[in-house]
């Protein structure tokens, strides 16, 4: 997974590595870190350091944070919906 700056024309430029993997889905989440649904869900700092790995019983296809602080992980799988609660500096 790449990341890069975007020109108000649409331009990239700075394109850098971020992650090794890539994903169904990408989020960021209300504690600045990165979460990337790859069969299982990574997490990633901001400067791309690997933080954490969250498993899930089925591999997860769509990452939403939501409720009302936030700090709600929902993880939508291919029959199942998952909620997981994010602590303030992580999982």
């Amino acid at each position: 997974m790449n990341v890069a700056d975007v020109d108000p024309d649409g331009t990239l430029r700075n394109l850098k590595l971020f992650a090794e993997c890539g994903g169904e889905s990408v989020t960021r989440g209300p504690d600045g870190n990165v979460y990337i649904a790859a069969g299982q869900i990574y997490v990633y700092s901001p400067a791309g350091r690997l933080l954490d790995t969250i498993d899930v019983p089925e591999r997860p296809i769509d990452l939403v944070f939501g409720e009302a602080d936030g700090r709600t992980l929902f993880i939508l799988a291919r029959s199942s919906l998952y909620a997981l609660k994010i602590r303030p500096n992580g999982p």
